[in-house]
């Protein structure tokens, strides 16, 4: 191996190292004929380097669930929740949060609250559903927790809510239960928290999704479930069964007629979404417990989710694997994507951050427990809860 050096032309040290009485650089100064500023390089802070901590916030209990954010307005407003019942309203401020209030509800949360404008929707592992207002009258967010509906369903919840403003769904062990949660630019309807309607279903189910008037679910039972839903029941379009039960929530695409579903039998699935035809299936080889996360780069849409084997995968909408990263820990988190980065949890106790074009990682960091929850982001700061009981705070 030979070296060639080269002469550095734009550089003298006879004409270009005077120095005056200020201990300046002679020479240096925004012209363009500075001859040494092609060498000058902007410095960082490395106490913001990506994947530094600047906050660690205790609760009481495991985080699991994950992290809401507000993004219709720059409040920084954190809510998060815990297996111990803290509901805890912060506000971000820089490298620190302020604790707006804090309240527990008995029970256990273990799944992410659902926002509806000012009013948050949660259930606990126990099935105690409760409707939190944000706003206080003459204020934009109330420093009090307002707590304007509370309702026992009596059954374990494993899933997660979903709303479409006017109506929220929970999913039980045995089956779907929609109630009123529409609430005018007045205040309360007269039918806010009213049951509309239940719909069975055998065994533990997932969390739901919907796509217009189009509810999908999977369950316990194998069977991945399309239904037609509205105000006054749900009604079977489809199912389908796999070789596992299914547990984690389907994912509509955002550009395709299809969504899918992950199984316990180790495969991802895709459904024509309107008939129920089977597309294809990617074989993850684990099996599959997160959500689903559909991605769009241009006229491209790629598929992000993770499995018990502690493998990530980017599959494409022909279920093609276009990577893969492998992990220590199962994963059964929803991944968020962020500008050009995935960030997901494990159960090897780390968060990853890779660059969601060719699943480089980018970040790695490391807590004491868990992590199966959503991160959120505010800025360059990203938040995340873990089994070890703290919120992390890392730059990214």
């Amino acid at each position: 191996m030979s070296f060639v050096y080269k002469e550095l032309k734009a550089f003298s040290p006879k004409d270009n190292l005077k120095v005056n009485e200020t201990f300046s650089l002679a020479g240096v100064g925004n012209s363009s004929e500075d001859p040494i500023g092609d060498l000058l390089t902007e410095t960082h802070d490395p106490n913001h380097a990506p994947g530094t901590a600047f906050l660690n916030f205790r609760t009481k209990a495991p985080i699991t669930a994950g992290i809401i954010t507000f993004p219709s307005d720059d409040s920084g407003l954190l809510l998060l929740v815990n297996h111990k019942g803290e509901v805890i309203l912060l506000q971000s401020n820089e490298d620190k949060v302020n604790v707006l209030w804090n309240i527990t509800i008995p029970g256990a949360f273990y799944r992410t609250p659902v926002l509806v404008g000012d009013n948050v929707f949660l259930v606990t592992k126990q099935g105690l559903m409760a409707a939190i207002s944000l706003k206080k009258e003459g204020q934009e967010k109330s420093d009090q927790a307002n707590i304007i509906w509370k309702r026992d369903l009596g059954l374990t919840v494993f899933s997660r809510l979903i709303t479409t403003g006017r109506i929220l769904i929970v999913a039980t062990i045995n089956g779907i239960h929609a109630y009123d949660c529409y609430v005018s630019g007045e205040g309360e309807t007269g039918t806010f928290g009213k049951r509309l309607w239940d719909h069975r279903l055998e065994g533990i189910v997932s969390s739901p999704s919907i796509d217009g008037s189009t509810l999908f679910i999977g369950s316990e039972d194998r069977h991945f479930y399309a239904l037609r839903y509205g105000g006054e029941g749900a009604n079977s379009l489809w199912s389908y069964k796999t070789e596992g039960a299914i547990r984690s929530k389907a994912c509509v695409s955002q550009k395709g007629n299809f969504v899918l579903i992950g199984s316990l039998d180790g495969f991802v699935y895709c459904f024509d979404r309107v008939n129920g035809n089977l597309i294809w299936s990617f074989p993850a080889r684990s099996a599959v417990h997160s959500d689903i996360v559909s991605y769009v780069l241009g006229n491209d849409e790629f598929f992000l989710f993770g499995s018990d084997d502690g493998t990530f995968f980017c599959v494409n909408v022909y279920g093609k694997q276009q990577w893969s990263f492998k992990t220590n820990g199962r994963i059964r988190s929803e991944a968020l994507v962020h500008q050009d980065t995935v960030f997901f949890g494990s159960e090897d106790n780390h968060l990853y951050g890779l660059k969601v074009h060719t699943g480089q990682l980018s970040l790695k960091y490391n807590t004491d427990g868990n992590i199966n929850g959503r991160p959120a982001v505010i800025g360059n700061r990203l938040y995340v809860g873990s089994t070890d009981s703290f919120l992390h705070g890392i730059y990214i």
